[in-house]
């Protein structure tokens, strides 16, 4: 049995289904569940979004299976940290684990070579239990099924309202470009683990190279910080900001930058996936060379996008 973790924010969940879909197809003999425990303990953005989003009885695409508490316990060795007694039991757990149990556990760390790490997770054992946790962005995992993904990661688009029904009429009716501008959290929280806001160099940057390749352009703006938008963006002409996506609504800004024509992707697997799921032939996707402050964090992307 093979226990994959799911955690964070909707960007990094899709990456997840897209490694647990990977793990299914590699070991096809072999139970693969997933672990979204994670999320009981943790106050993380709007909690697990997929099956609310995707799991729809209407898409057959999404296959998902959950592993019970039992399953995940019997992968990884430990129960919930939900406090210091847990976490004790959880070390003598951990001391008489290897007597009792016959596991591995494969973990990305961020620090760990990416090919090695995809050589441990195509060589897994499956004699044992095995309890998988990271983000797994490597292109490897999803390039070759970005069709099957784009299905099953589909949003329902009968439900999100009169305002962005006319944003998503007007995204089909130009040349448009969505550009994702993300400011809250990284100001905070993500600003201490070196996540940093993109200078708005690289947004005119990649405006200038769009304006040298698409006719007529039509830009529409996504960001968590409305009046930073209005205070900054006053030189970018034939433009529309929109708003009001927040909270429990926030993955609607997902669903309409990824019917954009073009995307200008921030340092973010939220619109990275804008990009991803843009099934535009000729789409032009603009990103940033780095998720954070360091040289060891280069976004991923499929063929074809361009870096700034």
């Amino acid at each position: 049995m093979i226990v994959l973790r799911f955690t964070s924010g909707l960007g990094n969940q899709m990456f997840q289904y897209a490694f647990y879909t990977y793990l299914r197809k590699k070991y096809p003999d072999t139970k693969v569940l997933a672990d979204t425990g994670w999320y009981k303990w943790n106050d993380a953005h709007q909690g697990f979004e997929l099956k609310k989003l995707f799991g729809r009885a209407d898409n057959k695409d999404f296959v998902f299976e959950e592993a019970s508490e039992f399953e995940a316990f019997q992968c990884s060795g430990t129960f919930p940290q939900t406090s210091e007694k847990v976490r004790y039991i959880n070390r003598l757990v951990r001391l008489f684990a290897g007597k009792h149990f016959q596991k591995q556990h494969i973990g990305e760390t961020g620090r760990e070579d990416e090919n090695l790490l995809k050589d441990k997770v195509d060589n897994i054992d499956c004699s044992k239990n095995v309890y998988i946790t990271g983000y797994f962005l490597k292109e490897d995992y999803y390039k070759d099924n970005l069709e099957e993904l784009r299905k099953a990661l589909s949003f329902d688009v009968r439900s999100i309202g009169d305002e962005n029904e006319d944003v998503l009429k007007d995204i089909g009716s130009c040349s448009s470009v969505s550009i994702h501008v993300r400011r809250g959290d990284y100001l905070t929280t993500g600003a201490e683990q070196g996540f940093l806001s993109m200078p708005m160099d690289y947004y005119k940057k990649a405006v200038a190279l769009i304006e040298e390749k698409v006719e007529n352009p039509r830009y529409f703006l996504f960001s968590d910080d409305k009046e930073f938008l209005e205070e900054n963006f006053g030189w970018l002409e034939n433009k529309r900001i929109v708003t009001g996506n927040d909270d429990d609504k926030s993955y609607i800004d997902m669903l309409l930058m990824s019917r954009c024509r073009h995307n200008i992707t921030a340092n973010s697997t939220f619109s990275e996936w804008a990009g991803l799921l843009n099934d535009n032939e000729n789409a032009i996707v603009i990103y940033p060379k780095s998720y954070i402050s360091d040289k060891d964090s280069d976004i991923k992307h499929i063929d074809g996008w361009i870096r700034l």
